[in-house]
């Protein structure tokens, strides 16, 4: 452990979307096994907790930690990497440490990919088909073409490609950089659980299957779902388009 920063933390607070990607940031305190308080909050500008975060960003967004250092001293850190960044740093697990070179290699690779090319991807998909869904009747027809063509064009063969490169990096793997855990698999959870659910082929692929699994039945994973509030029905609805 990073002691002197350590020591100078004396609390964390999580405030989380439930079924969003800030379930991974509850993952990974728990992973750490640090205290910390859960603020559950609904994407309602009329909510309590949302006219708090308010006071703290004027564009309040999913995950955000409040880092309380002293009585006069407190941050407040977004974006799910940074925050994974941070923790992992000055708690010295999950991260970087004791990694070869080629795992780290793997690590920095797999952990940016998640949210800079895997991730932006199945928003697009997401993004059309809710542009469909909230297009008046009269004119569905034109946006399911536009979405047929975008799908058809790049989308579906941009993810395809993704999947396939995961699938072999899988291959001789147990974990995304090599035999240890690292925040990578966190990070790179979310969106894989999310593109499989779009498409019965990507149910298909073993490596990912057995990933997946592996993931998802490690004891702090199931301790966070239940914190959260997390619903596996509501996700697959969201992603199953």
């Amino acid at each position: 452990m990073n002691k002197a920063a350590a020591a100078s933390i004396t609390s964390f607070t999580l405030y989380h979307l439930a079924n969003s990607r800030s379930q991974r940031i509850l993952w990974l305190l728990e992973e750490l096994e640090l205290q910390y308080q859960l603020e559950i909050c609904k994407v309602d500008q009329n909510s309590t907790t949302y006219q708090k975060l308010k006071t703290l960003s004027s564009n309040p967004k999913f995950p955000l930690l409040h880092i309380q250092c002293s009585q006069t001293q407190e941050y407040f850190l977004s974006e799910t990497t940074a925050i994974a960044d941070y923790l992992s740093q000055n708690f010295q697990k999950l991260g970087l440490n004791n990694l070869g070179n080629e795992e780290q290699i793997d690590y920095l690779y797999w952990k940016n990919f998640a949210e800079s090319s895997f991730m932006p991807n199945m928003a697009l998909k997401q993004i059309f088909a809710q542009i469909v869904n909230k297009t008046p009747f009269i004119a569905k027809p034109i946006s399911m073409l536009f979405k047929y063509g975008f799908d058809k064009g790049f989308l579906n063969h941009a993810l395809e490609m993704q999947m396939n490169e995961i699938e072999v990096q899988l291959g001789n793997k147990q974990w995304i950089a090599g035999l240890e855990f690292t925040v990578a698999d966190i990070i790179l959870w979310f969106p894989l659980r999310a593109c499989v659910e779009t498409s019965p082929k990507f149910q298909t692929y073993p490596n990912i299957q057995r990933y997946l699994q592996d993931l998802e039945s490690r004891p702090a994973f199931q301790i966070a779902l239940k914190k959260g509030q997390w619903s596996e029905s509501v996700f697959q609805q969201y992603w199953n388009i």
